[in-house]
């Protein structure tokens, strides 16, 4: 009997759940400003008001595509996030945990 609770007690937070989740928060909590980043200097250009002229339409364009692009790319981080915090136990042993924070820092170094 002691064997079955002891297990569960031996868990600690996984370090990387727990990075993964204030990610995702604070992924959700600027995906607006993130997604309409492009969005007030799309509209001054396509109002033609600021620039116009053969190469202002080129790069007009250019810019609508790229704010187009923004709330696509925003989505995407954010199911990626999300599919990798689906991906890790919120508890993992000690061991893992510090296994988990060596690579986080790895990563963050660049490795």
């Amino acid at each position: 009997m002691s064997g079955s609770s002891s297990g569960s007690s031996d868990l600690v937070t996984n370090p990387m759940h727990a990075a993964l989740s204030q990610l995702q928060s604070k992924l959700r909590g600027d995906a607006a400003t993130l997604s309409n980043a492009l969005k007030a200097a799309n509209q001054q250009m396509a109002a033609r008001g600021t620039w116009v002229g053969t190469t202002a339409k080129a790069w007009g364009s250019e810019l609508d595509g790229h704010a187009r692009d923004c709330a696509t790319q925003v989505n995407t981080m954010l199911a990626d996030v999300s599919s990798a915090l689906a991906s890790e136990p919120a508890q993992v042993t000690p061991q893992e945990a510090q296994q988990k924070a060596k690579t986080m820092q790895m990563m963050a170094r660049g490795f």
